[in-house]
């Protein structure tokens, strides 16, 4: 079933008197319970059309159809259920909050979305100990490793149930085994669990060995799709 239908999708900057192409006629879809990696250099448009898939940057060109409705058009208060409900963002940089500890940092959108308070940390604890960090649920940031920070990250990124998770660089900011065991707990969320996994990187190698499709991006435009056998 097709989750995500982009169709005809064009991001523009003006500057000065030129119009910039960030992304042009984007045509592709999204299955349910896919893996898609996103593949380019340095401004071929890739975190562009994830910032766009996440509901983060709606001014845009074309229709990007979730369920059948557009993203692009969606008003405040839809946009924010989808953001909070549909999506799990996870980033290279990981975007823990510094002073918060590690299960504060994933009851954090468990508060946003409303989710029954005493039930928060049932919840938390449960993703925690998940990805392998029970006994690591009360240190701060600055007392995790890379690998279990972007653990951390994944778990708050699962906390509501999402649909999709979209992943920017998530192994960016780390070495080749923590990076190769991120890879593989995102690869069990995605078939265990059914979540659907889109994910940016300039690692073409990594995405074909996990993904069940592989984009090109080259200034803004496909160059080549390709279907993946996994490995």
């Amino acid at each position: 079933m097709v989750l995500i239908k982009i169709e005809k999708l064009s991001k523009t900057y003006k500057k000065g008197e030129n119009k910039i192409f960030a992304l042009r006629d984007i045509n592709f879809d999204i299955e349910e319970g896919e893996f898609v990696s996103i593949v380019g250099k340095s401004g071929s448009g890739k975190s562009t059309l994830l910032n766009i898939l996440g509901g983060m940057d709606t001014c845009a060109d074309g229709e990007v159809l979730f369920e059948g409705s557009n993203i692009l058009k969606m008003n405040e208060r839809r946009l924010a259920r989808y953001r909070t409900f549909t999506v799990g963002m996870i980033f290279q940089s990981f975007n823990l909050i510094p002073w918060r500890t590690a299960i504060d940092n994933v009851k954090l959108p468990l508060m946003f979305s409303g989710y029954p308070k005493r039930l928060r940390e049932t919840r938390a604890c449960e993703l925690l100990y998940n990805m392998g960090l029970y006994k690591r649920a009360l240190h701060y940031p600055s007392e995790l490793s890379g690998g279990e920070a972007q653990r951390v990250a994944i778990a708050r990124a699962l906390a509501n149930k999402p649909k999709i998770i979209l992943a920017d660089e998530p192994t960016g900011n780390l070495d080749t085994s923590t990076s190769a065991d991120i890879m593989a707990l995102l690869q069990m969320f995605n078939s265990k669990h059914n979540i659907t996994i889109v994910m940016v990187t300039h690692d073409k190698e990594t995405a074909y060995r996990v993904s069940h499709k592989t984009i090109l991006l080259s200034d803004g435009e496909i160059i080549k799709t390709t279907t993946n056998v996994r490995q």
